[in-house]
């Protein structure tokens, strides 16, 4: 299917699709060292948790936890976004077998500094924003935990993993907002300015790619993804020396896979991502080639599914992937509701 005649829903549903087909399909190989497997072909059991073919991991049930906030709320709110994760935490809100089985570092323990703090989820009632602490009360903390973890040493992927609703919810909105509320969202598990900007350059990406097929009636060039990307002015300089290498596109295409690393480490999650992407032609082909990767596979899958599942539309996700996919009625739920709420904010 041509990209150019991809839709705005597709588009949308095709970015929570795709992140969570991708990490479902990364997850049986997380942990495994590059080579070490069976080349990964279609969905498997994931030995490492127990999980059927199809089940998706942390990375999936974040993106949710987040992307529901943003249909409750209809607005950018950190609170609304922690009771989510909490809730994930705590009882398996919006997991895939309804606990929390699979787990960062970092994520654990600023998600039990923030679990002090926010109001437990009530399921059975509407008064959960209300209760809310506010945006000021939650920059006072955020302060407080800036302090313990705001480190160079806490540079994992946890949030650009869950990161692709706040590029899908703000695409019309201008580029400074959707860079602020990249590193808001991020900074409430992972506020070191690494993480922030990362996820920063990444829903540019998905920004872009919706806003400029939104206003041409054409899915953008990879060539113009590529310069949107190399505009971007990082500040730091671990993202800006590693990306400094890609002077063109052809330098992706260049790049050998040895010298791409799959680690949990957010600099090298989102090259080997945009490796995936730059490099391929459909959802399919960049999915496989990034999750083959190994090492914090379902991860980088999810980066990686998120921007291509925006790119090529949710039709390009292979069918029998999507039908395979465990607990695919949550996901569609969430990502039709996600869809109306962005359409109903933009006026269209």
């Amino acid at each position: 299917m041509s990209t150019s005649s991809v839709s705005l829903e597709s588009r949308i549903k095709g970015a929570i699709f795709g992140t969570a087909v991708a990490d479902a399909l990364g997850g049986p190989v997380e942990f495994s060292r590059r080579g070490s497997f069976p080349k990964v072909t279609d969905y498997q059991a994931n030995l490492n948790f127990r999980l059927p073919p199809g089940a998706w991991t942390d990375d999936t049930s974040m993106t949710l936890c987040l992307a529901q906030s943003l249909i409750d709320t209809k607005t950018f709110s950190p609170a609304s976004q922690l009771q989510n994760y909490i809730a994930w935490y705590d009882s398996g809100y919006l997991s895939s077998t309804g606990h929390c089985f699979d787990i960062g570092n970092l994520t654990r323990l600023t998600l039990s500094f923030w679990g002090k703090h926010i109001p437990v989820k009530n399921f059975s009632s509407s008064k959960n924003i209300s209760n809310l602490p506010s945006d000021e009360v939650i920059e006072r903390l955020q302060k407080e935990l800036n302090k313990h973890y705001a480190r160079a040493a806490y540079c994992g992927n946890g949030s650009l993993m869950r990161t692709v609703p706040i590029g899908l919810f703000y695409h019309s909105s201008p580029e400074e907002e959707i860079i602020k509320f990249s590193h808001s969202a991020s900074q409430l598990t992972h506020p070191y300015h690494t993480n922030g900007e990362a996820c920063a350059a990444y829903n540019l990406l998905v920004a872009y790619t919706l806003s400029s097929a939104s206003s041409t009636g054409r899915t953008p060039s990879k060539q113009a993804l590529f310069e949107k990307f190399k505009a971007f002015e990082f500040e730091d300089k671990s993202l800006k020396d590693r990306f400094a290498v890609y002077e063109s596109l052809d330098d992706f295409e260049n790049r050998e896979e040895q010298l791409i690393s799959s680690s949990g480490y957010v600099v090298h999650s989102l090259e080997a991502a945009l490796w995936a992407f730059f490099t391929t032609d459909d959802w399919a082909e960049g999915a496989l080639k990034v999750v083959n990767l190994g090492d914090d596979a379902d991860t980088v899958g999810a980066i990686y599914g998120g921007l291509a599942g925006a790119y090529y539309g949710l039709e390009a996700i292979p069918e029998k992937w999507k039908v395979g996919l465990v607990e695919k009625d949550v996901v569609g739920k969430i990502a039709e509701e996600l869809w109306k709420v962005i359409v109903e904010r933009s006026g269209n």
